[in-house]
This record gives structure tokens, sequence and C-alpha cells, in this order.
């Protein structure tokens, strides 16, 4: 055991090498022959005498040879193993030797740079958070040497592009970057839209670099225990969306598990300017490399400067940086303590660094979101009646990230919602979707086209499917929409063996005052000869009866073989409500209008109404709504028919052109022998038009 007695004068020297370290003083200090060397850094940091980058050593021979002590080894080495003992005449004195550490050492790394702190991109390159999300508990350095020099130069091709290079994420297509771009690009909007950005965008840099080490520690990260307190404090939450949000901005976004370090020299050359780009004032003094630079226009810290930007090495001084400047520069990141993040790779969420079970609980106490929407094309070949185009989607065209998020289905949880139109705007058929999800539970979408009576002469049908995809947003991109959604899935109970059936909506918003969206599609779990044919349609029905529930389901089933309603089959109903609209997406809450007629001098009314005329049907102007917000009319859009009140009105579907929505009504062939031909006969006429609605919806 140490004692007192063993407590002796030391004087405690810094080896200067390779030129790293000035001389420096002697430092006596009073310390314990008995104690480890782990005990004896902690006692020399207190006095500042100490870092990470020195350290123990002992000497080895009278020519000034050190061996450096392993770090990993000073909790088993005594210090009196270690000194220089130096007898004189009169007394002995004690040397204790520190060296530089000749290894880069990643505790130093991490210290210098916070690479276990959260990130954000940013106008002014990239942003560290105030509070530490992580531990770095180990880390895989690999050297590069020289294999590491080149020169090149690289351009902008867009705002995001800026965004992403500016802040050294080069050579990555990672599709997660995209997402933290478009955050970075959301958060200093008005910035982008300044003037001044626009140039710089134009603009084209040559740079010279030097790679020294790869810093890779993705699977090294350990959340903090005041991070993960947070999280659970913001499930719990009363909103959990928000409370995320300010978690991101106390703690970051991202992290970028692949760090780059070295130095690399940027030479600016304007690719374009404008000729009423602001004055600037320019000296430039290569004391540092830089200029003094006045702008009337707010820059970015990446553009404050002239022609060169440096990052890591030493500042050559009072030269211009050419070959033997280089030369030095080059010289200088020897050490690594004048190394630099020059570049990032791999970014993460932050919170996908969290255990499981809390990640899983974080996502989903924000709520699925809509994840994609989009519009793909589809033949749809109606050779003979029943039959129906099986669609299965595409996931190599969808967005990278869509389509690995659907694979993941299992922590997604993702639905599907679909639409379809005629893309040549066939007037006698018209058009139903459901989705199927196979045993696998693999979703496609089905759809029946529907004719009153079938055509021969017309057999293939382009169609435009519309698709909208929600779940879980497991990739926390939630941050650059405050859209958020909520479903409810009822189970229709097809033990009553009707053709028309209700179900409850227990909804806690009042959808129609307030303007919120609301759409639903049937999903079949089973796809057989006995229901492979079956259009199952729907309407919601605002009843305003029901105070526990003011909303009903109504659907009811179609043969498109006989031409008959038949019982309904088993299957769930999949509501989406859309509590906050993007602005990219519009939604109209839309009244039926009947057409009036003029007539030519003939007395016949103008074409191409005549078949109008005759029925009269209801319909919606989607080119006059749609056409004056700058929405593409010809994209389908989810719909859903919407009634008031409880009255026996006989099945309606809707048929959807590019242009245009009316009411359809199928011929039963039952001889009126079903419950809804014996039931249901009332129709949307100009004296009940008041009384539905249809809820429209545009995917872009």
């Amino acid at each position: 055991m140490p004692s007192d007695s063993d407590i002796v004068a030391i004087n405690v020297k810094i080896i200067k090498t390779l030129g790293h370290l000035p001389s420096q003083r002697l430092k006596l200090c009073f310390l314990n022959l008995k104690n480890n060397l782990s005990d004896i850094r902690k006692e020399l940091k207190k006095f500042r005498i100490i870092d990470d980058t020195l350290l123990f050593t002992r000497k080895v021979s009278s020519e000034s040879e050190y061996s450096e002590v392993i770090r990993e080894h000073e909790e088993i080495s005594l210090l009196e193993q270690i000194i220089d003992k130096v007898v004189n005449d009169n007394s002995t004195d004690i040397f204790l030797y520190l060296m530089k550490n000749s290894i880069p050492d990643w505790n130093i790394l991490n210290d210098k740079c916070k690479l276990d702190y959260g990130c954000t991109m940013s106008f002014d390159g990239i942003k560290r958070a105030n509070k530490k999300a992580f531990t770095m508990e180990n880390c895989d350095l690999t050297h590069i040497g020289s294999r590491g020099y080149k020169k090149d130069q690289f351009e902008f091709e867009s705002k995001e592009d800026w965004m992403k290079k500016t802040n050294l994420f080069v050579n990555t297509d990672d599709i997660n970057v995209n997402s933290f771009v478009k955050y970075g690009l959301s958060v200093g909007i008005s910035y982008s839209q300044n003037v001044t950005f626009n140039e710089e965008v134009k603009s084209v840099y040559k740079y010279t670099e030097l790679e020294k080490a790869l810093l890779n520690f993705y699977g090294y990260l350990k959340p903090t225990e005041e991070f993960i307190k947070a999280v659970n404090d913001a499930i719990i939450s009363e909103n959990p969306r928000e409370e995320f949000k300010e978690i991101i901005k106390e703690y970051g976004q991202f992290i970028p598990t692949k760090v780059i370090f070295g130095g690399r020299v940027y030479f600016k050359d304007v690719k374009k300017s404008s000729e009423n780009s602001t004055s600037k004032v320019v000296s430039v003094n290569i004391n540092k490399i830089g200029v003094n630079y006045s702008n009337k226009k707010r820059n970015s810290k990446f553009y404050r400067f002239n022609h060169i930007k440096l990052l890591g090495g030493k500042h050559p001084d009072g030269k211009d940086f050419d070959e033997n400047a280089e030369k030095d520069w080059i010289e200088s990141l020897n050490d690594y303590q004048n190394w630099e993040c020059i570049e990032y790779r791999n970014p993460i969420s932050i919170f996908q660094f969290l255990p499981d079970d809390l990640r899983k609980k974080s996502f989903i106490s924000i709520g699925k979101k809509i994840l994609y929407t989009g519009t793909e094309y589809c033949d749809y070949f109606l050779y003979e009646p029943g039959i129906y185009r099986h669609f299965e989607l595409k996931l190599n065209k969808l967005p990278f990230h869509i389509s690995r998020i659907i694979r993941k289905n299992k922590d997604a949880d993702c639905d599907i919602l679909a639409t379809a139109i005629d893309a040549k705007n066939s007037e006698n058929t018209f058009f139903n979707c459901k989705i199927f999800y196979n045993p696998e539970g693999k979703p496609s979408v089905i759809i029946h086209g529907i004719q009153k009576e079938f055509q021969f002469y017309r057999r293939k049908y382009e169609l435009k499917v519309g698709l909208m995809i929600i779940g879980y947003d497991i990739d926390f991109s939630f941050i650059l929409s405050d859209t958020s959604v909520e479903l409810i899935k009822k189970e229709y109970d097809s033990s009553n063996q009707r053709e028309f059936g209700s179900i409850k909506l227990p909804l806690e918003h009042d959808l129609m005052t307030k303007n919120i969206p609301f759409f639903g599609i049937p999903i079949l779990s089973n796809l057989n000869s006995s229901n492979d044919s079956l259009v199952i349609g729907h309407n919601f029905c605002n009843t305003r009866l029901d105070v526990e529930s003011k909303y009903r389901l109504d659907a009811f089933s179609y043969c498109s073989k006989t031409n008959c309603f038949v019982r309904l089959p088993e299957f769930t109903f999949c509501t989406l409500i859309i509590l906050n609209i993007p602005t990219s997406l519009t939604y109209e809450l839309l009244p039926f209008e009947f057409r009036t007629f003029e007539f030519s001098t003939y007395g016949f009314p103008e074409l191409p109404y005549i078949s109008d005329i005759l029925r009269n049907k209801p319909y919606i102007n989607l080119k006059e709504k749609f056409a004056r917000q700058s929405i593409n009319n010809l994209d389908p859009k989810c719909v859903s028919l919407v009634l008031s009140g409880d009255n026996n009105y006989t099945p309606i579907y809707l048929n959807q052109s590019r242009d245009q929505i009316t009411i359809e009504y199928v011929e039963c062939r039952c001889n009126i022998t079903c419950s809804i031909c014996k039931e249901k006969t009332l129709k949307i006429s100009t004296s009940n038009k008041d009384h539905a609605s249809c809820s429209i919806f545009s995917l872009r």
C-alpha cells in the first residue's frame, strides 16, 4: 500500500520530438512512487502538466532513447518503474519523462471535434449540438497514407448539392443525407432565397486534399442517460411530435459515423458571376490563408474568403500558397493535432442508436405519416366480365428509402391507399380499387373496371394509378413535415350475410366543420374465386344522430361478373384522416352540381352533352376547381362520397376521370330479390343534392 513515506520530489520533463513541442521548463511535483500511472496522470492533470496527447516514457539508454508506456497498461505500471534517477555529487535528482504520443489517439480527435455529439446541417457548415447524445466507447482508426493525396474540383448542381458539399458530405449518395439536407435548407429558407446565395451555387472549387485517417465508430456509440431520459419523457408527453423536435434542437438530428481526418485547401474559381453583385473589399495577405472580406449581403462561413480556404494543417506564413507552401502544409499534417474533419460519411439519425424497444416506442408515439404519394401507369385488359387487374407495387420504381421502409413493413406497418383513372378518359367504364395483402404481407392493388354493358370493342385500358403510402417514420424524418395522420381499421362482420352493411366510426374530430380530409379503402387478406370479381363500394355517412359515433361507413358489394349486388365478403376497412394537411398537397370538400344545357338554334343541346342530358348525372368539375390552384387535374385523386342524413340511398359509386367526378349507379339484375333493390331506392337529385358532397385529395 502507498504511504506518505513514498512521496518524493520529482522533476517532470516533456521530451521534445520532431519539433512538435516547444521547449518547456521542468515542473517540480511531489508524487507517490507506489501509485500506478493512471493515478499519476489524474494528479498531473490537476496542474495541467499532462493531457491525452502525452504518454509516460522510460529512458532506456544514455543516448536519450525512450520507450512509451502503452496507455492501456498505465493501470498496472507503477511510477517507481519508469522514473530516472540522476546521481549528483551531493544529491539525487528524480525525473519523470513525458513524450508526445506518436500514434493518433481517437480520444483526442473526439474531444477536439465532438464526434459523439449530434449534428445538423446549416448554411454556416455543420453544427454540433449543445448537449451530448452519446459516449464513444471505442473507434476503428484506419491510416490512409500517401494514397490520400489528390487534386480535384467540385461544383454545385443545386441548392441541395451545395448544402451537402459545404457541410463536408462530398463523396456520398446516402439517401439519409438528402433528408438531413432538406432540414438544413428548411431552417435557413430565407437565406436560400438570397440573390448572393444563388450566385454562390454557381461557383466552382478546385482543391488539394490529403486524407490521413478514417475513423469509424458506428458500432461504438452508447446513448447517454440524459438523452434516454429526454426520449422517454417525450414518449409519454401530450405532444410527442413537438417534444421530439425539441430533442433534435438540443441533441442534433444525426451523427456522422465515419469521419475522414486530414487537410484540404480550396481554391475558388468563379464559374459565373452577376454583373450587379455587391461590392467587396479584398486583400490577400497570406500571413494566414484567407482574406479580409466585407460584403453588404450575408455570406455563409464557407464563402467568407475570396480565393483560398484551408481545413487542417498549419497556415504557411508570409507567402502565397505555392509549391513550397504546400510542402510545408503537408509536413504540418504529420502531426495529428493539426488534422481537421475534412469529410463526413454514413450519417445516421440520433434515434437509430436507441435500444430497439425504445426506438420503436419513439416512432410509434410520433404516429404515422404520409411517406409517399405518386402515380404509376399500368395496362388493364378487360377481355371478359369480372376480370380484375392485379397491380403489384414495383419497389424498384419507388424512391429507395420508401422501398426499404416497405420491405421493413413489420416495423413501419405500412398501409396503402390507391385510386385509378383511365388516362384516355373512358366514358362508359369506371374503376374501383381495393388492397390485397398476400400471406407474406406484401401489398398489391386490385382494380375492377365496371361497365353497364360489356364492351367487346374496348378491351385495353391505360390506367393511371394514384398511390399513397402511410406508415411509421422509422427514419425519423418527421421534422420535415407537420403532417400527422390517423388510421382507423375496422373489420366487417360478414356473418349477417347481407349485400349492404355499416361500420360505426368512433371519430374524435369534427371532420366536416374543420375541413379535415378523410378517405378510405377496403382491404382483403384472402383473394379467391369467391370474391375476386366483387367490387366493394363505400360512402361515409354523417348521421349526427349517434352521440358516440357521428360517422358511419356504409359498404356494399357488387359482382362485376353477374351484374348483381351480392353478400359482402370479409374485409377490413381502413379510414385515413389527415390532421395537418401539407402545403404541397391540396384538399377540397365539394358539393355536386347538375348541368344546365344550352340549346342550339335547331332546338338540340350543344354537344358533347347529349348523353348527360338524358341522365343529368351529378358531377364535380375538377378542371375548374383544381386548375386555379396549379394542381395537375390530370392525376388521379383520393375521393370519397360523404352523405348527410340517414336516407336509404341506393349504392353510389364515384366515377373519376381526368376532368370530372360523376355519380354512378350500377344495374342489378336480381329481379328485385336482394335487400338493396327492395329497400334502397333513393338517388341524388336537384332536390337533395345538398345532402351529398365529395372529399377530394390531390396526390400531387
